[in-house]
Formats: C-alpha cells, sequence, structure tokens
C-alpha cells in the first residue's frame, strides 16, 4: 500500500469514527464554494452531496464487481 492509499484509507476511517453525514457533507461543499456555512442546508448542497455519495456508492460496487 502506497502512503497516498494509505493517507486516503486513513481519512476515510476517520470520517467514519467522527459520524460523518450528509449534512456534513453539504456544508463542506458549501464552504468549498466560498458560500456561507449554512448555506450547506440550501442552495442544492444536500442534493449534490447524497449526488456525490450515490456516484461513490456505484463505483464502489463496479470496483468490487471488477475484483
Amino acid at each position: 500500500m502506497s502512503i497516498i492509499q494509505f493517507r486516503r484509507a486513513k481519512l476515510l476511517q476517520d470520517a467514519k469514527l467522527s459520524g460523518v453525514t450528509v449534512t456534513d457533507i453539504a456544508r463542506a461543499l458549501a464552504s468549498m464554494a466560498g458560500v456561507n456555512y449554512d448555506a450547506g442546508l440550501t442552495g442544492g448542497y444536500l442534493d449534490r452531496a447524497e449526488a456525490l455519495l450515490e456516484l461513490a456508492i456505484e463505483c464502489a460496487h463496479e470496483r468490487h464487481r471488477g475484483d
């Protein structure tokens, strides 16, 4: 495992342990866009966070099918 793969695995583990929610991801997306922190709950950021997670799940399923 490379250091980059290790860091990514650790990031996912930290996210799970901290109890990250879709709302947290929406707020993070809003913050990355330079929008008010609470705008993550409006402006479509919740929809974007849900879509991001749905796509990630699909990618994971495809990766597992390819194993």
